[in-house]
């Protein structure tokens, strides 16, 4: 069998993964209970910047992003990028490695922000 080096992104993003599993009783997130850490350096792609001006004028931004191998990233993440904003992961996080290789690219997974009101909601 032949081992194949999973890929780095020298050129990508540092991205922050929020992670807060506990809601108060509001089911807003319980902020003492947060974690903060890196992944990436990440492949980015961004795949839509467009307006939805059926409920008012705001803007849906989403990516789909490339983690390096063994980064810890979960579906109930938040993910802050270096400008500040703060996305959700939008769907599953997915590593499909290769059947005969066991080559992966890493986690892939879809990050979103819309509208005045800051993250999608769950």
């Amino acid at each position: 069998m032949v081992n194949y080096a999973h890929p780095t992104y020298p050129g990508g993003t540092m991205l922050t993964v929020i992670r807060g599993a506990d809601r108060n009783w509001e089911g807003d997130p319980n902020t003492s209970a947060t974690t903060e850490h890196q992944i990436g350096p990440c492949d980015i792609k961004w795949n839509t910047d467009t307006e939805d001006s059926s409920k008012g004028e705001f803007v849906t931004v989403t990516a789909r992003v490339t983690a390096p191998h063994g980064d810890d990233v979960l579906e109930g993440d938040r993910i802050r990028h270096p400008d500040g904003r703060v996305f959700v992961i939008d769907g599953q996080v997915r590593e499909a490695p290769n059947g005969f290789t066991g080559w992966s690219t890493g986690p892939r997974f879809t990050i979103a922000k819309d509208g005045p009101n800051g993250v999608r909601q769950r």
